[in-house]
C-alpha cells in the first residue's frame, strides 16, 4: 500500500512552479521537489493485480536557477495499477496546484516502473488568474522508501501512507504573452 502511494506524488509539483512564474518573459526552467502524503482505496481486479484510486497531496518546493526557493500546495487525484507478481506498476493523474484563491496551475502526469520507483512525464495544462495559459513539461521521478507490496490487503481496503518524494528535475515552462 505504501508503494502505491509513491507513484502518485509527481503532480503536486505544479503548485510550486506557479509561484515562480509571475512576470518573467520567455521560457524558464526550475527544479521541483515534493514530499507527499496519499490516501485512497485498493481494489483487487485480478489474480495478483490491484487498482489504487485516491489522491496525493503535499508541498512543492521550487528552486529557480538563481537559487531562490518558493513553495505551493498541490492536490493530485490519481489511479495506479499494480502487478504484485511482477512488481510492476503504472500510474496517472492530474494536479491542482494552489498558489492563492485566484491563482492555480493545472497539470497531468503519468509514470511506470517497479513498485517504489516510477518514472514518466509531467505536463502543465493551464491555470487560472496570473497563470492562465501557462504551459510546460518535465520528466517525473517518484520514489518511496516503502517496499511493501499490496499483498495482504483486502478488496476495498482504505490505504494511508506518509512517505515519498517526487522530483521534476527540469521543469521548463512559459507564460502566454498577455501574462508577461
Amino acid at each position: 500500500m505504501n508503494s502505491i502511494r509513491s507513484l502518485f506524488v509527481p503532480p503536486l509539483f505544479l503548485l510550486l512552479i506557479a509561484t515562480t512564474v509571475t512576470t518573467q518573459a520567455g521560457e524558464q526552467t526550475i527544479k521541483v521537489t515534493m514530499p507527499w502524503d496519499g490516501e485512497g482505496t485498493v481494489y483487487m481486479i485480478g489474480t495478483g493485480k490491484a487498482l489504487f484510486m485516491g489522491a496525493f497531496e503535499g508541498i512543492m518546493y521550487v528552486e529557480k536557477e538563481e537559487g531562490e526557493l518558493d513553495a505551493a500546495f498541490a492536490n493530485c487525484p490519481a489511479t495506479q495499477h499494480i502487478d504484485v507478481e511482477t512488481g510492476s506498476s503504472s500510474a496517472d493523474g492530474y494536479c491542482n496546484i494552489a498558489v492563492s484563491g485566484e491563482d492555480a496551475v493545472f497539470a497531468k502526469w503519468s509514470c511506470e516502473g517497479k513498485i517504489g520507483t516510477c518514472k514518466g512525464n509531467f505536463e502543465l495544462t493551464g491555470g487560472t488568474g496570473r497563470f492562465e495559459g501557462v504551459s510546460g513539461s518535465s520528466q517525473l521521478v517518484v520514489r518511496s522508501v516503502l517496499n511493501a507490496l499490496v499483498s495482504g490487503l483486502g478488496d476495498g481496503e482504505v490505504v494511508r501512507t506518509a512517505t515519498g518524494i517526487a522530483v521534476l528535475p527540469r521543469l521548463t515552462y512559459q507564460m502566454t504573452p498577455a501574462q508577461q
